[in-house]
């Protein structure tokens, strides 16, 4: 029952916002490697004077933050696919009169 009870808001969502929740990664990734490159920017001005480590590292944080963010999203959108799937898989089960196929 409690997979059932998971599996209902992932079914609910309306089209257009399961597709605007994919285009906004995007958006996410530029956004999380413009923060790391320009807080390894300042941190290098500011606090280690380490040039261009210190950027470097900033950049590598906000890449694999990007990275996360696809992760993330391509996790969910299957998790979508999975529920969608066993719901029609369901649904055909359930329309058939035979009890083998139950």
């Amino acid at each position: 029952m409690t997979e059932r009870r998971k599996r209902e808001p992932l079914l609910k969502q309306a089209r257009w916002f399961q597709l605007a929740e994919a285009g906004s990664v995007g958006i996410e990734m530029a956004v999380a490697i413009a923060i790391g490159a320009f807080g390894g920017m300042y941190l290098e001005r500011h606090v280690t004077h380490w040039a261009p480590w210190t950027t470097y590292i900033g950049l590598g944080v906000g890449i694999g933050a990007a990275g996360l963010a696809v992760f993330r999203t391509a996790r969910k959108f299957s998790a979508r696919i999975e529920a969608e799937e066993r719901a029609a898989a369901g649904q055909s089960h359930e329309s058939t009169d035979d009890p083998e196929v139950r």
